[in-house]
């Protein structure tokens, strides 16, 4: 069990490196793949969603950490207050990733595993607009990759999380032992390469 909450963990840190304030980008493809692996060895739903949880809460925390010092120097709050408010956040946004695992696992055993869990991570993400801080989806962070970032003008960020989903899912299910066949789905992420590429940034 601990291990899993280590691999847990492990997934929320990966996608904090990801983003800007590291800017490790090509974790991107790797990142739940952790988080994967610790779900799909329990068996109990309550489990899998404390991991999802946990590492949704690391994520959320890490990220967002300025959260902290906005209520405390800028709004005036005590310390107490500032913190309470800060770690009410990142345990509310955490849920995500909690509802996330639950719902992933019994997928992993299907035929269709990659796609689907992979629809269900953008899905998901889609629901962040109604709690606020829409912008740290799975998707933001492949705007460096220039083959993946092809697809933003057609399906905006959420093509590109759902590409990024579908590489952590496929390796993912490479090694909890799923069929090699399953694999095909990874041959749709070549034909990035047939969409134009987006013209270089203005200086």
């Amino acid at each position: 069990m601990r291990y899993s909450y280590l691999l847990a963990a492990l997934s929320g840190l990966l996608q904090v490196l990801m983003f800007p304030s590291f800017g490790y980008f090509l974790l991107a493809p790797v990142c739940l793949v952790p988080l994967l692996l610790a779900v799909a060895r329990e068996s109990g739903g309550r489990k899998q969603f404390l991991l999802g949880w946990l590492a949704g809460a690391i994520f959320w925390g890490g990220e967002c950490y300025w959260i902290y010092d906005v209520m405390h120097r800028y709004a005036h709050l005590p310390a107490l207050a500032a913190g309470a408010i800060f770690a009410g956040f990142f345990l509310v946004k955490g849920l995500h990733l909690g509802l996330f695992s639950v719902l992933a696992v019994p997928l992993l055993k299907t035929r269709w595993a990659i796609p689907a869990v992979a629809a269900l991570w953008v899905a998901l993400e889609g629901t962040h607009q109604y709690l606020g801080f829409t912008w740290l989806h799975l998707g933001n962070a492949g705007i460096s990759m220039s083959v993946l970032v092809r697809l933003a003008p057609y399906t905006g960020v959420y093509g590109v999380s759902f590409a990024l989903a579908l590489m952590n899912i496929a390796l993912a299910s490479a090694l909890i032992g799923r069929p090699r066949r399953q694999l095909a789905w990874l041959v749709l992420l070549p034909a990035l390469y047939l969409l134009p590429a987006l013209p270089p940034p203005e200086t």
